[in-house]
């Protein structure tokens, strides 16, 4: 399984599901003991972007999960290989005999052991099945199509757990920053309002002004308790995502959370395309159920073959002579049952996996061309911010503030621009969020980093 090429992120994904699935456990057992005995230690855990992902990959329980359901795909292969086990057969075993039924006999039944079933009839008999056609190894051929499926259904998990696992990342991200904005905006209002009550107690102010500063501070602090609860929704979410338990918060260092404008501008979107049917597991996997159906039908149209049931008996006592080997065979005859509704069905499975393949990628196609143009409508807006806006913004801001404590602008100016200014601050942090989400949109539409 070519787990560091076909998954998004792969250098930190697993090397193969075959390794990942026999040292898992092991693992998971060391890394947890080692993250909850930090986080046992700390109340806050602060982490880039990437190191949570790391986190995330060694200690997310789905994909420990889905990793035994490739040992199983290969136990089936195993199972396959074996032949069927030979039959052995006791009967006609005679527990008494009677004076009666020994008076019929020639001579007495000798022993079998020491003076074991003397006079006692029993017959023996060993059967062993032959498989004929190469049925064992068409049966190995569609259960190893079933490891690929395993393998295919573990990176399809993967991409999308790593899709939801980042966007919640993002989202985390996001809210912390546009929740730190606001924390900003409350304590510089209530350093005014300190200020103001002492101009308020000397008259120098309105009673209205304080009270308007007081009523913009209940709307920042109602704001923030809004950003708080959806911060505390996302935080959950991710912590089921990285298997972490415990009153721990987590945050998410921002230096990673502007977008690398050299790199995203500079996407081949020919390049891209051309990966398109490569890496995704669920058009693989398309592929693979229609592989799975033409190994079946090459099965099943051997099945259509009777196989051959060798047998040796053994049979004491029960005919004219005193001992019988002998030997013999059987075999179906295909009269009736020539296996035809099997054979219709995988016949049938083919054409489907084939047309539902091919809507797979017609729809694949369509998704890519739409989120690439969503990817590049979102990079755009963004371009269109200038570099230095964000900065000259806090600037300007804090100049108003000086310029209304100095009284050289009135609250209703000051207000009006607060307003504007978290707005902007608002669509800037939106904007780089956008910029995240559709490149992870895009790169799931793929199926590999981009």
């Amino acid at each position: 399984m070519k787990m560091k090429d076909n998954i998004i992120g792969g250098k930190n994904t697993l090397g193969s599901a075959r390794i990942f699935s026999k040292f898992a456990f092991l693992i998971f057992i060391g890394i947890s003991s080692s993250v909850f005995g930090r986080l046992q230690k700390i109340d806050t855990l602060k982490l880039s972007r990437q190191h949570y992902e790391e986190l995330f990959l060694k200690q997310n329980l789905l994909l420990l999960a889905e990793t035994y359901k490739i040992n199983q795909a290969e136990a089936m292969v195993l199972q396959a290989k074996l032949w069927p086990n030979p039959s052995l057969t006791v009967e006609e075993i005679n527990l008494w005999s009677t004076n009666k039924q020994l008076s019929y006999l020639d001579e007495p039944l000798p022993q079998v052991f020491g003076k074991v079933a003397q006079n006692t009839q029993f017959a023996v008999q060993l059967e062993q099945q032959i498989i004929t056609a190469g049925k064992r190894k068409k049966l190995m051929a569609i259960e190893s199509v079933g490891v690929k499926v395993a393998e295919q259904e573990f990176e399809e998990l993967l991409r999308n757990l790593k899709y939801e696992f980042r966007n919640t990342l993002t989202e985390l991200q996001y809210l912390q920053l546009y929740t730190e904005v606001f924390f900003k905006q409350r304590d510089l209002i209530q350093n005014l309002l300190n200020a103001y009550k002492r101009q308020l107690e000397n008259d120098h102010i309105s009673k209205g002004d304080y009270m308007r500063l007081q009523t913009l501070q209940l709307e920042l602090s109602k704001e923030i308790n809004e950003l708080s609860k959806a911060k505390n929704e996302t935080e959950k979410e991710l912590k089921v995502l990285l298997s972490i338990t415990g009153p721990v918060s987590l945050y998410v260092q921002e230096d990673d959370f502007t977008p690398n404008l050299p790199k995203l501008q500079n996407l081949d979107v020919l390049n891209l395309q051309q990966e398109l049917f490569t890496y995704r597991p669920d058009l693989k996997l398309a592929e693979l159920e229609n592989e799975h159906f033409k190994s079946l039908l090459t099965y099943e149209k051997s099945q259509a073959i009777p196989d051959i049931n060798l047998n040796s008996s053994y049979d004491r006592g029960g005919g004219i002579w005193p001992s019988f080997f002998g030997f013999g065979l059987s075999i179906d005859l295909p009269v009736f049952n020539r296996n035809q509704g099997a054979i219709s069905y995988a016949q049938f499975g083919i054409e489907n996996t084939n047309i539902l393949s091919n809507d797979m990628r017609l729809r694949a196609q369509a998704e890519f061309d739409q989120h690439f143009k969503d990817f590049q409508t979102a990079l755009m807006f963004y371009e269109s911010i200038h570099s230095d806006f964000e900065t000259d913004l806090d600037e300007i801001f804090e100049s108003y503030t000086r310029n209304f404590v100095s009284r050289n602008i009135s609250l209703l100016q000051y207000l009006d621009f607060q307003e504007a200014y978290l707005e902007n601050k608002r669509i800037i942090l939106e904007s780089k969020k956008e910029i995240h989400l559709q490149l992870e949109k895009l790169q799931y539409t793929i199926g590999k980093e981009i």
